[in-house]
């Protein structure tokens, strides 16, 4: 047992004998005794079977992991045990994570010291607990009570729908416009106030799992086994209640008797790229962690999540955490669930130590805890955690506070709810609420957890529960060895691996021709609300620690499945503009502190450790990458291989160097924030109304400093990035940049591909002069694989709008209606045919100008972007997806590699345009006016199927066609508007 606990556990059973609980309970609107295992019982002594194991070798994760699946494979006693897993003395080195996933297991250690320690690389909770995924329930029914207040256990329902005592449920109370605007949450002022501060509709919503006790069937009144801690009121909605119909959690699962530790880099205190969280539970009921001691953890020893409930974490202790002191980080104590009860805790030198989290719904209690050394205060962190008690809490250095905050706690405004900060002891204690759920600070005599516990329970069994941790138990005798013995390795099996080829100026993979929108990944916003996360676009390198899905960090797996099944087969990733959100202010002041908000942009370059950079967080090491933001890439380069997406990847963010010099302020390149020597400006050269342009400073090739951090990077990214055949690199998004950066970043390009025997596909991204010069060399422009024409086109004058690279101004400050002024088809039909005909071995991707897709589509180009290609984050929950994409996708994939505008094949051919295979046995036809197409020769088979596709509606009919199509025949049309006709020789019947 630590030193720093067994301390604390004697000063707390010392108090317990001299302050037992009284007979008379202190009256507070919330009954916190049922925080805990069981709902306020001891946690139980697991004497179940035990299977003991030895540290087996360099990395014992499959070991254990075995050992954790036998003894979940061994039967359910009465108490709900299966075995216990008991670790013999000595360190088991953990290289990935453990899962503890089904009922009835317990993670043991021995008395003489065992220790669970996370080796390598890897953002990671080294144990998980729990299932992966939510209940599935029934229909939700609606509560129909005016008011259920704070500290109720009933409700009363509009139909009771086959609910029976013992059900689980799901109470769910929605966070409405209404509740929110009373709360002034709606009201914010500043820059981006309704993406900053302000809470969405929806994204405040409570949910409580409970079982039913009791059912009143004549008035549809029911009991739960708990109660709810913030009010259900009609004019808010209400609530919900929702059956659990399967994917109930588990339930008795036990960690105990462990050290924790965390493999990192001593030459950097500060290093974040190891464990993050010790034991993470969720979806779990009944669980418990005791007599754990963890060090060096980025953040939280024990983290409970929202769904899970009824946990005990006692006598446990974490110390020397190593990570930056910022928001997110050394949080030892992380409560985000319900019915939990931390006690008799300590924690050295952290952050929030004892944290309730977003929406904890309680009740949940912080009993008898230490904090030293703590470097920020505890208390509630982001929005509205309610029926918290933290009582004998003693912060010593620092605040607790349950609070209305706008600056730390993520921006999250009314923090706290129907709360009590009992007895405790900081540096300064805060309690504030809206009205209508009020926080507390009480000075009394008398306990309140334990005095609560023992009305309800009685004095005996409040007695076991307080006194729980002196009980230790080592399975000694009846263990017996587990043996293992490692599968062998499985027979490699090639995975689907959909290589991206370029043929014929179009993309293909598995012989089929790309077509459709894209995804690009946000450069800035986030939320923590997975309700409303999505709402701010996606990104493989968005860090939102804890929390994974759409929005947060992206489970990649299923990203890639989604994009492919959404047929959206391009998606565009590079560096954001700043990693911390707080910048979305737009503001360039010095951050005062590290209280970082996420959601976290990663970047590719690693902080050193060092200094204090413009966020408050260490200083970054231009000539250091941050393996996490490769990992990531390279994670989702290999499943987009395996979907059939095609990868651009660009190296840079042009819209750091330009405009408002937010954008540059908190860039790893700015002096200011990082180590390196690079020769760019410090202090910040500003321009009036706060304009910065330093692309030019930046993109100096002939700056020897600047010239070696550059072409390192590019290597790096390459060494990382190049084994994968769908991606396509590109130097930067939105880049103006000069002619003479982009030959560097090619030929650099060049002198890698030398060095490694292999070639990779690059990008133009840029201006029309910069990539007219580049295609003009034999050299570069063998290496060019896309021509992405988005940042010029023709105007309806037809004049030439084509601003110059090198100008240090960003692309929309050049034209002031930010690629507004629309076009007209046969100018975009003219911008693309230009360059298919120059160059027909590369694809060619145009801006569609307010014209839609289709007239670059018959003139040639491999993708037509139609969303704004400026924007500064991507699509969220709107798909870039027309109907013509799903058109194209059925009825032309198999042939569009082999179609090329054709010249002669139609009468008029200003207005009908055609795109045909060399035999015409797949012909597609535009007519942009007209009630009729003319043929001006004999088509090449002998009989069609035709079909046609209104652009407007995206309905399909068939055609009606004669017996030949030969010069001079007339197709009508359906009308005089605008139609393609696609038609494809029937099969057997070609000459």
């Amino acid at each position: 047992m630590p030193r720093r606990v067994a301390c604390l556990l004697i000063a707390a059973l010392a108090r317990h004998a001299a302050a037992q609980p009284a007979t008379d309970t202190p009256q507070v609107p919330i009954d916190f005794s049922y925080a805990g295992y069981g709902a306020g019982a001891a946690v139980p002594v697991a004497r179940a079977p035990v299977l003991l194991v030895r540290p087996g070798g360099p990395d014992d994760t499959a070991l254990l992991q075995a050992a954790l699946r036998q003894a979940a494979s061994l039967p359910r006693r009465a108490d709900g045990l299966r075995a216990v897993v008991q670790l013999a003395p000595g360190r088991f080195r953990i290289g990935g994570q453990l899962r503890l996933d089904a009922d009835g297991v317990v993670l043991r250690g021995s008395a003489g010291g065992s220790v669970l320690v996370a080796t390598g690389q890897g953002r990671r909770a080294l144990v998980v607990v729990g299932r992966d995924r939510g209940p599935v329930t029934a229909a939700p029914l609606q509560v129909v009570d005016e008011v259920v207040p704070a500290g109720a256990s009933t409700v009363t329902v509009a139909d009771l729908a086959g609910l029976r005592v013992g059900a689980r449920v799901v109470l769910t109370r929605p966070s409405t416009a209404a509740w929110i605007h009373d709360l002034g949450m709606d009201t914010l002022p500043g820059t981006f106030a309704a993406l900053r501060y302000h809470w969405p509709a929806g994204s405040r919503d409570l949910v409580w799992d409970r079982r039913i006790v009791a059912i009143d069937l004549a008035t549809r009144r029911m009991t739960l086994d708990a109660p709810i801690t913030t009010a259900l009121e009609r004019p808010y909605g209400g609530a919900t209640l929702a059956q659990v119909t399967g994917d109930a959690p588990l339930e008795q699962i036990g960690i105990e008797n462990l050290g924790i530790d965390s493999e990192y880099d001593p030459a950097n205190p500060r290093d974040e790229e190891h464990a993050w969280d010790g034991i993470v539970l969720d979806h779990v009921e009944d669980a418990w962690v005791r007599r754990v001691d963890g060090r060096h953890l980025v953040s939280s020893l024990v983290r409970v999540g929202p769904r899970a409930r009824r946990i005990t974490v006692e006598q446990v202790g974490n110390a020397a955490p190593v990570g930056e002191p910022g928001g997110y980080r050394r949080m030892s104590f992380l409560v985000e669930g319900q019915q939990v009860l931390v006690q008799h805790c300590a924690a050295d030198a952290g952050m929030n130590d004892f944290a309730i989290g977003f929406l904890a719904a309680g009740p949940n209690v912080f009993r008898d805890c230490r904090a030293t050394r703590a470097l920020g205060a505890s208390g509630a962190f982001e929005s509205w955690a309610s029926g918290v008690l933290y009582e004998d809490v003693r912060i010593e250095g620092a605040a607790l506070r349950l609070a209305y905050d706008t600056r730390r706690a993520q921006a999250g405004g009314w923090t706290a709810a129907n709360s009590v900060i009992w007895n405790s002891h900081a540096d300064a204690i805060v309690a504030s609420a809206p009205a209508s759920a009020e926080n507390r600070i009480v000075r009394s005599n008398r306990p309140l957890y334990a005095a609560q516990l023992a009305q309800r329970v009685g004095a005996s069994a409040a007695r076991a529960v307080l006194d729980a941790p002196l009980r230790f138990v080592d399975a000694g005798r009846e263990a017996r060895p587990f043996e293992f013995t490692p599968a062998p390795a499985p027979a490699a099996q090639g995975e689907p691996h959909h290589a991206l080829a370029i043929r014929n100026g179009r993309f293909v993979i598995g012989g089929k021709t790309l077509w459709g929108g894209a995804v690009n990944d946000a450069w800035w916003l986030g939320q923590t609300s997975s309700a409303n996360a999505l709402d701010a676009g996606i990104s493989i390198t968005r860090f939102v620690p804890g929390r994974s899905g759409p929005g947060l960090t992206e489970d990649l797996s299923e990203l890639a499945a989604r994009v492919a099944a959404q047929g959206t087969p391009f998606y565009q990733s590079g560096p954001a503009i700043w990693y911390d959100r707080r910048r979305d202010d737009h503001t360039i002041t010095t951050r005062p502190d590290a209280d970082v908000w996420a959601a976290f942009y990663e970047l590719p370059w690693a902080r050193s450790g060092q200094g204090q950079a413009q966020d408050g967080l260490s200083k970054y090491d231009l000539a250091r990458y941050n393996p996490w933001y490769f990992e990531r890439i390279k994670t989702f380069a290999g499943l987009a291989e395996r979907q059939g997406i095609v990868l651009y990847h660009h190296l840079y963010n042009n819209h750091n160097l330009l405009e408002t010099a937010a954008h540059w302020t908190d860039s790893p390149w700015r002096p200011a924030n990082n180590i390196n020597d690079t020769g760019l400006p410090e202090p910040m050269p500003l321009e009036s109304n706060q304009r910065i342009h330093v692309a030019n400073q930046f993109y100096d090739a002939n700056n020897p400093r600047l010239r070696a951090l550059h072409r390192a990077y590019i290597f790096h990214v390459l060494d990382q990035l190049a084994g994968s055949d769908n991606i396509i690199f590109g130097l930067s998004f939105q880049y103006s940049g000069p002619l003479a950066f982009q030959r560097f970043f090619q030929q650099t390009v060049a002198e890698w591909e030398r060095a490694h025997g292999r070639r990779v596909k690059l990008v133009l991204d840029t201006a029309k002069n910069v990539t007219d010069a580049i295609l003009a060399d034999p050299a570069l422009a063998r290496q060019v694989a896309v021509v992405d024409m988005r940042y010029w086109h023709y105007l309806p004058d037809g004049s030439l709008w084509a601003p110059e690279g090198g100008q240090n101004r960003a692309f929309r400050e050049l034209h002031p209606n930010e690629f507004g002024d629309p076009g007209t088809p046969a100018l975009v039909y003219r911008q693309v045919r230009e360059y298919r005909v120059r160059y027909p071995d590369k694809a060619i991707v145009a801006w569609h100008a307010g014209t839609g897709q289709i007239p670059a589509l018959m003139a040639g180009a491999a993708q037509v972007l139609t969303r704004n290609p400026t924007a500064g984050h991507g699509q969220g929950r709107e798909v870039d997806r027309t109907p013509l994409d799903a058109f194209v996708q059925a009825r032309l994939g198999d042939v569009l590699a082999d179609m090329a505008p054709r010249d002669g094949w139609v009468a008029d051919g200003d207005r009908n345009w055609v795109l045909a295979d060399e035999p015409g046995s797949a012909v597609l036809l535009y007519a942009l006016g007209g009630d009729a197409i003319v043929l001006s020769r004999t088509f090449g088979a002998a009989a069609y199927e035709g079909t046609w596709f209104d652009p407007r509606s995206g309905r399909t009919a068939p055609a009606s066609l004669p017996a030949q199509l030969g010069q001079g025949t007339r197709l009508a049309k359906p009308d005089g508007r605008a139609w393609l006709l696609l038609l494809r020789a029937r099969p057997g019947r070609s000459d």
